[in-house]
């Protein structure tokens, strides 16, 4: 049964047309991916399928009873309500179709012929619903779905008022999800969502019962969703079987075949059109001239050249216009590029992280990720000095300059244009301005547009070419993807890759950490720890917990200034303290003096204590996870759990160890 039939849809925005001859049917659990450039018009779409727009031309309909709920990119919450209150109102609905159910059931028993054929009709529609929700059950632990998209037992109790822009965006989400509709409309739902509540949402979608048209950019929550894709592009959809990479591999093939058939178009042209050049003015040839000219004339007017020609395009290896990111840095900096040594950051009685330590060196390219509101952006700011750590110190090395994306893009003036926003932090004239912003779509009259009229994405872009322009060797990108498009997060990524100097990227977007960063910084549960690897290999890690290790995961080294490490590094001697046993100690022990020594002893027995309290933290998560496993409830993953039991128990031996050893070295010194 098809939920929802559109027919010949059209759309004008005079004197453009947005959509034209728009087709699709929307079946019971297909889960639809919609894409397409910024611009597009997929808002659009989801605004005349829900009823927030018109269209001049065609038909949308739905199956009688069908129920839809609708996520807006920016949607409201009541301000005067709780957190709780607003998704229990939400829920109702799904409260109030379960008693209509034991109505019905009720009714089929006191009816006849005619009326016993309609309500039983009612009562199967009510019910393929819920066995097609097939979520209710867990829906009903309305707290457990908050705290799944962020919200923990104080947040619940907030006015909604006082909520964050993302928390409001997450709390929509919910209050849509607890609404029990047959269709889900979502817009963006995860441009506000960190990782953990991202994939709680993937597999909630995954589950959904019901059917699902989603707009995205997200290249891994469309792979891992959706069932199919429709992309928009130059008023029209075109329709694709599979999830993304089975689009992405089918378009890329398209893409491919039209290049090939533009340039046989290109020489065809040419050869024709050499002949007419050749043989116009000779008489003999001159009719066979004027009949090729006419036919190079024909292709151009019919072939794929006229249609790109059309769509502002010059080749169709590109398919419309792309922004230009290119970033080289100007200079070199020192070899040691960000040093952090004990960094700790609390505000009250909270933790965000504590003894931070690490040394990020010139080419690293390093992904900083987290739930929201844990410190990452603390973190950065940190190291750029606009907030002060508790304890501990974070410094620059030598020769580094600095390009800072912030995630709220507040670094921009909003009310300038744009031009004069580039022209604020670039020695340029108008001209080279104009053309440097040009590379980020910004052409004719939009480089006079006030800022604070732009888009999301249009800010994002600004920032980048201011960034680029500058070309600092430590580049620092606070979520520089939201609002981006999937071209423009190529662009980004291809960027990225290439860039000669330090990266340090917060992103909850893993295909881009996955595409870019070789070293990871997770900032979580009051801890920050750095990962030698990948981000899917960090996940791997930390499924086997094996990630994070007790305490910091690197400590700077202290070098004499010729990249070597000084024989009396604090560095070496820890990695003694954790990695070796007493008799293999090194011997600028022995020869320390008692000012040197009482320090070394202190080391070390804070080391020992650290140890410690990492097997008690493992014994009692190990604790935990077995009490679960003997006496599971429905909502708990037994398959995860386990597999967690198993690297708990690793990690676990080796604490101990290196607690066994950490005493044994703390008591050798006489601490």
């Amino acid at each position: 049964m098809s939920l929802l039939v559109v027919s010949q849809l059209g759309k004008d925005f005079p004197p453009e047309t947005i959509l034209n001859n728009v087709n699709f049917k929307l079946e019971w659990r297909q889960k639809l991916g919609l894409v397409g450039r910024n611009g597009a018009g997929k808002t659009t779409l989801l605004r005349i399928l829900t009823g927030q727009m018109e269209a001049e031309r065609g038909s949308v309909n739905f199956e009688r009873g069908v129920r839809f709920g609708y996520l807006k990119q920016e949607d409201s919450v009541d301000p005067n309500r709780t957190v709780l209150q607003e998704a229990e109102i939400a829920f109702a609905h799904v409260m109030q179709m379960e008693t209509r159910m034991r109505e019905v059931e009720i009714e089929m028993g006191a009816v006849h012929g005619e009326e016993l054929e309609r309500v039983m009709q009612e009562y199967g529609l009510l019910r393929d619903r819920f066995e097609a929700m097939g979520g209710y059950d867990n829906l009903r632990d309305i707290p457990g779905v908050l705290k799944r998209l962020g919200f923990g037992p104080t947040d619940i109790v907030k006015l909604c008022g006082k909520l964050s822009g993302g928390e409001k965006t997450r709390l929509a989400i919910a209050r849509l999800l607890l609404s029990g509709p047959d269709i889900l409309f979502l817009d963006e739902p995860t441009n506000h969502l960190d990782i953990e509540a991202t994939e709680w949402l993937e597999s909630f979608l995954r589950d959904f019962g019901g059917a699902m048209v989603l707009v995205s950019h997200d290249r891994y929550f469309l792979d891992r969703v959706v069932t199919s894709v429709a992309e928009v592009e130059n008023t029209k959809l075109t329709a694709y079987s599979g999830n993304f990479s089975a689009y992405w591999k089918q378009k890329e093939e398209n893409r491919k075949r039209q290049l090939e058939l533009y340039e046989r178009e290109q020489q065809e042209i040419k050869r024709l059109t050499d002949f007419f050049e050749k043989w116009r003015n000779t008489p003999s040839k001159k009719n066979q001239a004027v009949m090729r000219m006419r036919w190079a004339d024909r292709i151009k007017q019919h072939g794929l050249t006229q249609k790109l020609s059309s769509s502002a395009t010059e080749r169709p290896d590109s398919l419309g216009k792309t922004a230009k990111l290119n970033v080289k840095a100007a200079q070199l900096s020192g070899n040691e590029v960000v040093i952090c040594d004990s960094v700790t950051k609390k505000y009250g009685t909270r933790t965000l992280f504590e003894d931070f330590t690490a040394l990020l060196r010139r080419g690293d390219l390093v992904g900083v990720v987290g739930p929201n509101g844990a410190g990452k952006s603390t973190l950065i700011k940190i190291l750029l000095g606009r907030e002060t750590p508790t304890a501990g110190m974070a410094r620059l090395g030598s020769s580094v300059t600095v390009g800072y994306f912030a995630q709220d893009t507040s670094d921009l003036d909003y009310e300038a244009t744009v031009i004069e926003n580039l022209m604020n932090v670039a020695d340029m004239e108008p001209v080279a301005a104009r053309t440097h912003l040009g590379r980020f779509l910004f052409s004719g009259d939009d480089v006079f547009r006030q800022v604070k009229n732009l888009s999301g994405g249009e800010k994002n872009k600004l920032v980048l070419a201011q960034l680029t322009y500058l070309q600092p060797n430590l580049l620092i990108l606070d979520e520089p993807t939201n609002h981006l498009d999937m071209d423009s997060r190529q662009a980004l990524g291809e960027m990225l890759k290439t860039y000669d100097g330090t990266l340090l990227l917060i992103s909850h977007d893993r295909y881009l950490l996955e595409q870019v960063c070789t070293r990871i910084v997770e900032v979580a549960d009051g801890h920050a720890a750095l990962f030698d690897g990948t981000y899917s290999e960090m996940r791997t890690a930390k499924l086997a917990g094996k990630f994070p290790l007790s305490g910091p995961v690197k400590r700077p080294e202290e070098t004499n200034g010729h990249g070597t490490q000084p024989q009396d590094s604090r560095a070496a001697q820890l990695e003694t303290l954790l990695g070796e046993k007493p008799s293999a100690l090194p011997p600028q022990v022995a020869g320390m003096n008692a000012y040197q020594l009482s320090k070394e002893r202190r080391r070390a027995k804070e080391g020992a204590t650290h140890a410690e309290r990492r097997v008690e933290q493992l014994e009692a998560r190990l604790s935990q996870i077995e009490k679960t496993l003997s006496s599971p409830s429905s909502t708990d993953n037994v398959l995860a759990l386990s597999q967690e039991h198993g690297g708990v128990q690793l990690a676990l031996t080796e604490a101990m160890d290196s607690w066994e050893k950490a005493a044994e070295y703390a008591e050798a010194l006489g601490g």
